[in-house]
Parts: C-alpha cells; structure tokens; sequence
C-alpha cells in the first residue's frame, strides 16, 4: 500500500517535471520581454513597484507584473513584501551597460527571429539542415546575418558578450605568451585577442574576419590602444588565413561547421603557421562526464542556427589529424560555459 502510494507520488513529481521542461520556453520568452523593456536598465538603481515600472515602460500593470513574478522564481527578479521588484543575481546580467552583458541574447535569440528559428528544429533533425538554409533562400547563418544590418549588428554584441563569458580562467590556465605573432582567425570585434595583448606586452596580433566585421574590430582594437600592436584584416578563412604567425587561435569557430568545412579552415591555417606554431581552439568540448547543461544546449542551438556540433576530444583529434595537426593537449577551464582550450602543432 505504502509502496504503491510512493510510486504514484514519484511518477506524478516526475511528470510535473517534464511539463516544466516543457513550458520553458515561456522563460526563455520573458527574458527576451523584459530586455526588450529595458526592465534591468529600470531597476539598477534600486527596487521599484510594478506601476512605475509599467508607466515607464508602457506595458500593462497586470501582465508586466505576471512576467516579472514567474522571472522572481528563477532569480532574474525578486520581490519584496511590499510588492516591489528589484534586480536578482541573474536579472545583473540584463543590464546594457555592464561587464558580459547577456541583454543583445536575450533579444537576438528569443521574438520574432528567435520563434521563426525554433519552430523549425523538427525539419532540422529531420533534414540534418539548419533553420537558416530554410528561412532566407537556403542562405548559411552568416549570410543571412548580412541581410539585415541590424541583425548583423546585434549577433557582434552576442558574440562579444559571450567572450567575457568564454574567456573566464582560459589566460590563468593557458600561457599565450610563448607566442610572438598571434592570428584571431574569425576573431570579431577582437575580445579576445585584446585581452590575450593586453597580458602579453611583446605580443603582435592579426585580427582576422569577414569584412563586415572589420569596422566593429577596428574600433575595439583602437579603444582598446592596441592599434600599434594589431593589425585588423578582412578575408576569408574558406580561402586563406594571413601567413607566418607562430599561434593561430579560433575561438567558437569550429563549433559553427561540419566535419568536411572544419577540415577546410584547419587545412587553411596549417598552410599558414610557421613550422613550430600552436593551433589554439577555445570550445566547449562534449565530456563522457557530462557536467554542465550548457554544453549540451550549445550543441543544439549549433544544429538549429549553423549547421555544426560540439565535439568531444577524440573527434578534435581526427579532425586535426585530417588537416595536419597532432592535437597535443586539452585544458579545462572555470568559464561556467565548459570552455576548453585545445592546442595542436603542426605534423
């Protein structure tokens, strides 16, 4: 009897989890709402009553109250006992103006551009496609960016923004400074490579992109007084990659391409690194261990939106075999995202 009433309760608790799993996508949404309000930006210099924050924003009190109270129980919000919401240890994040800012996510992945992409993942497992070939003319990710400068423009933001992320421990755990040239081959707006320069005075650097990232990367590089230590140039890494760097690193690149075009951009920089140079990739390795969700999620988002995966070690290390390499070694990281740093030599 009592063994029959555990199960019953056990089975329902599991169900009522699955149910919330399925109803995620509502929070993800509220996100995307409340950055699209600017509700952070409102409540940065303290805690405010739902009024104020509807008068300031022109929502409904009712139904902004709705989101930020389901947002209050995943720590993006909290609330006080007089009603007042202010900011949660999450809801930090939303800011515009701070250090790793999530804001240019959360709207560039959740609305319009983020319902039209998900709505879609089914033909994706279905098809092995990304969602992109099918919206726009069977346009690749990065061409259908292009179609909108806007669009354009808010992907850079995400991209910067997840470098802070991306970046978190990798210079106390991997020592960049036994290079004399390094090439940020698809390096954007130049996050990472400013941060690398920065920790290694005697350290030149290529910034290497499409050309419509060349304006963003120049002013970051400028801004951040490296203009006469970093060159930044547009091209093709398909194509080419600049010669004669003894480190080339690519930083969530390779994740956004399947085996054969991956294969490709390695071959390209195993042309051009000096015979004694470091390939250095910054991923989100798959581990048999499993720890963390984020991984696993970015590997979905990578067959919704690209077309690529994450891999685990052993498939790094055929895929630099393929192109040339040896990979040499893994480092983990602390970045809460699972990023790993992968370096290989030329074979």
């Amino acid at each position: 009897m009592h063994s029959t009433a555990r199960s019953t309760t056990t089975n329902a608790e599991g169900g009522a989890r699955l149910l919330e799993l399925i109803q995620m996508r509502l929070v993800s949404e509220s996100i995307h709402v409340v950055a699209q309000l600017g509700v952070a930006d409102l409540l940065a210099d303290g805690p405010k009553s739902i009024e104020q924050l509807a008068k300031a924003t022109g929502a409904d009190v009712t139904s902004l109250g709705r989101v930020l109270r389901a947002l209050a129980r995943f720590g993006v919000f909290s609330q006080d006992a007089a009603g007042q919401f202010a900011l949660g240890h999450l809801g930090e994040f939303l800011k515009r103006d701070v250090p790793g800012s999530l804001h240019p996510a959360a709207l560039f992945f959740g609305g319009e551009t983020g319902a039209s992409t998900i709505q879609l993942l089914l033909d994706c497992v279905r098809t092995g496609e990304s969602a992109t070939h099918k919206l726009d003319g069977s346009k690749p990710l990065f061409e259908w960016l292009q179609g909108d400068p806007e669009r354009t423009k808010l992907f850079h933001s995400v991209m910067t923004s997840f470098s802070t992320l991306h970046l978190t421990g990798v210079l106390e755990v991997y020592d960049f400074s036994r290079a004399k040239k390094i090439v940020d081959v698809g390096g954007g707006h130049g996050k990472i490579i400013s941060e690398i320069l920065k920790k290694s005075p005697e350290m030149r650097g290529v910034l290497f992109d499409l050309p419509h990232a060349r304006e963003g990367g120049q002013r970051a590089i400028t801004q951040a007084g490296l203009h006469d230590r970093c060159e930044v140039i547009s091209g093709d890494f398909f194509v080419s990659v600049p010669t004669g760097a003894d480190a080339y690193l690519l930083s969530r690149v390779i994740h956004d391409w399947d085996d054969k075009k991956t294969i490709t951009i390695l071959k390209n920089v195993r042309t051009a690194i000096v015979p004694h140079g470091r390939l250095i990739l910054l991923e989100m390795m798959l581990r048999p261990e499993g720890k963390g969700v984020y991984p696993i999620l970015s590997d979905l988002n990578m067959l919704l939106l690209t077309g690529g995966c994450e891999r685990t070690e052993d498939e790094y290390r055929g895929l630099y075999r393929a192109a040339g390499f040896e990979l040499t070694k893994t480092v983990a990281t602390k970045a809460p995202t699972g990023t790993t740093v992968i370096e290989g030599k030329p074979i």
